[in-house]
This record gives structure tokens, C-alpha cells and sequence, in this order.
């Protein structure tokens, strides 16, 4: 048996939304679209959403809603998806990476206000694989956020929707995410200005000058069928991460965080007692996928010292991912709560 590290949930549900669409010959953005809008909007509270065709159209047009210049400066956590890092550069601002803190997924209020400049415009803030991020602290700190809650979406964190935090908020629908939509992404604001920004930036408003950021019906449609279902998405991921858990206990091997039900486990890490190739050569040999969920942080993109962001160096070499999607079946997720506990 072999089982791979993530896996979107697609069912006959889904393709018979985009199948209903194929037939109308409307694959354009249209009214699906504007209805998987709305129900995102409802979904986090934030007021505007504009679907886009990846997450790094969301950051291009977020920064761009932000008028950023070539000498604004942006931070962003080294250990985090590449999506805003290459809308950056679309912009010619300037990225300037954070570490993330010992023993935690993001940095802390503290180590982001020591890379506060005049220059700066804005905080990129994401909630790293579904364990959220201090975004009250990082509120204190007075500079926009651009909040990521690609791997919390639909939750419930302190009694409101992860998204209402950060003055723009955006989500990723890649096939590894929480729901997706084969790709695409979203960016939601409550500024009008903002919206009408990036609205017209996108396309399909009659905009002379936009980038055709699009996301088309059938993706829509396959958009809104799984977001009726990701209330169980959650449920599911959360008792995979139980069970887990309870695997780890007889091990060496050890996660960042105790159980949660808050948490969403998007993925589910774990630092094991043994070298890289050790881990590599143990979970091939037993058919089951891990990765490194983020494998290259963003400082060896831009080619910066390791040495200067310890804590996301030393998390893209350790840390790997189980598998943790909900289509995973019993039988599986017994083989790799055993595997866990074979591991030595």
C-alpha cells in the first residue's frame, strides 16, 4: 500500500458542479463566481472578496491595493509559502525576512518590530499549517497585515473567523489546501478603495489596464460544492491529528504542539529522532510519503545566510509532514500510527 503525503477530497459532488457548468459553455468568470465570492465573504465576515486564479495573484493584487513603490518594504516570515515573496517582485518593493521564533511555525511581535523601518508598509502574517499565529500581538505593532489564512479557513479562533485581523486577507485553493479549487486563490479587504483596486486590476470590469487574474465557473463551481463540506473537512483532519498524536506518545519522535481541537492540522509535523537520511530511507521503504511541508525557506531564495534565520533553517531540514487528508481510510491511518511507533 501506497500512500501519499496529501491528496485533494474530490467526490462525484464536485465533478457534477463542474460538469453542469461544461455543459452551459459558460467557463468564463461569471455568476458562479460571484457566488463562491459571496460565500467566502459570509464564511470569514471580512465584506469583499475577489477569486483569482492563484494565491500569488491574491498577494500581487494586495500589494498593489497597497500602492507599493520600489523603495517600500515588506516583512515576511522566512518559513512561509513563496506565494507573496514572488508578488513582491512584481512590485520591485523589498522583501525583508523574519525568523520565525524558537518552537513555534511563526515569528514572534518582538523579532518583527526589530525589522520595523520608516520604509515599511506592510506584515505578511500566515497561520502556519493551521496553528494560528499571535495576530493580536502583531496588531500592536501599528502596520498593516496581510493576513494568510490559507490553512485555517472556515475555522473558529477566539470566538471569530481567522481573515478579520489583517487589513487585506488572502487564501490559497491549491489541491493541498483546506478546500480547493484545482488552483486559485481569493483576497477579501472591508476597505471599498481597496476592492475597487483590485477588482478592476483583475479583469472582467471593463478595466483597460488589468491582469486577467481570473477565476473561471467551473472552478467556482467545484469551489462552493466544497465549501458545503468543510466544516467535515476540519472534523476529520482533526480526528486524523488525534490519533496521531496518540501514536507519538510510544515514540521518540515529537510535533510543536499538544492536541487541539481549535487547531485545523492542514498538515501535521513532526521533528523525528533520526537523521534525514535515516527518515527519508524508514518511510519509502514502508510506503507511506513524508515531505518537508515548507523545504526551502525563503532566505535561500533570495540566496541570505542561514545563519541569520536559525530557527526557519533548522525547521526546513527537520520537520516533515504525515499525511493528514481526509479521504485518508482506517486502514491507513492505522498503517502509519504504527509506522510511528516502529520508527526507532
Amino acid at each position: 500500500m501506497s500512500i501519499v503525503s496529501c491528496k485533494p477530497t474530490i467526490t462525484r459532488k464536485e465533478l457534477e458542479s463542474v460538469l453542469d457548468c461544461l455543459i452551459s459553455e459558460k467557463l468564463e468568470s461569471g455568476d458562479v463566481i460571484k457566488g463562491f465570492e459571496s460565500q467566502v465573504s459570509a464564511l470569514t465576515g471580512v465584506k469583499y472578496a475577489i477569486a483569482t486564479n492563484s494565491l500569488t495573484s491574491a498577494y500581487h493584487l494586495a500589494f498593489l491595493a497597497l500602492d507599493m513603490k520600489a523603495d517600500d518594504e515588506v516583512i515576511i516570515p522566512s518559513y512561509f509559502d513563496p506565494a507573496p515573496l514572488n508578488a513582491l517582485r512584481l512590485t520591485g518593493a523589498k522583501p525583508v525576512l523574519v525568523d520565525i521564533d524558537d518552537n513555534s511555525f511563526t515569528p514572534s511581535a518582538a523579532q518583527i518590530k526589530e525589522k520595523i523601518t520608516p520604509a515599511t508598509r506592510a506584515l505578511v502574517a500566515g497561520h502556519t499549517f493551521g496553528f494560528y499565529a499571535p495576530m493580536a500581538d502583531y496588531k500592536t505593532l501599528e502596520i498593516p497585515i496581510i493576513e494568510d489564512i490559507s490553512h485555517v479557513i472556515g475555522a473558529e479562533h477566539e470566538e471569530k473567523s481567522p481573515g478579520q485581523d489583517g487589513m487585506i486577507t488572502l487564501a490559497s485553493f491549491a489541491p493541498s489546501m483546506m478546500i480547493t479549487t484545482g488552483n486559485g486563490g481569493i483576497v477579501l479587504t472591508n476597505n471599498s478603495r481597496f476592492f475597487s483596486t483590485m477588482r478592476d486590476l483583475r479583469g472582467t470590469t471593463g478595466a483597460t489596464a488589468s491582469f486577467d487574474y481570473t477565476m473561471t465557473d467551473f472552478q467556482g463551481a467545484m469551489g462552493l460544492s466544497q465549501l458545503s463540506r468543510l466544516q467535515d473537512f476540519i472534523r476529520r483532519r482533526r480526528e486524523i491529528a488525534r490519533l496521531y498524536h496518540e501514536a507519538l506518545k510510544n515514540s521518540t519522535h515529537r510535533t510543536m504542539y499538544a492536541f487541539s481541537d481549535a487547531f485545523v492540522y492542514q498538515s501535521f509535523p513532526v521533528q523525528f529522532d533520526a537523521s534525514m537520511e535515516k527518515v527519508d530511507k524508514f518511510w519509502k521503504k514502508s510506503g507511506i510519503e513524508v515531505v518537508h511541508p515548507i523545504g526551502t525557506p525563503l532566505h535561500s531564495h533570495l540566496q541570505l545566510r542561514g545563519m541569520d534565520f536559525p530557527n526557519s533553517d533548522r525547521m526546513s531540514k527537520k520537520m516533515y509532514s504525515l499525511p493528514v487528508y481526509p479521504t485518508l481510510s482506517k486502514k491507513e491511518i492505522e498503517k502509519i500510527s504504527k509506522t510511528i511507533a516502529k520508527f526507532v
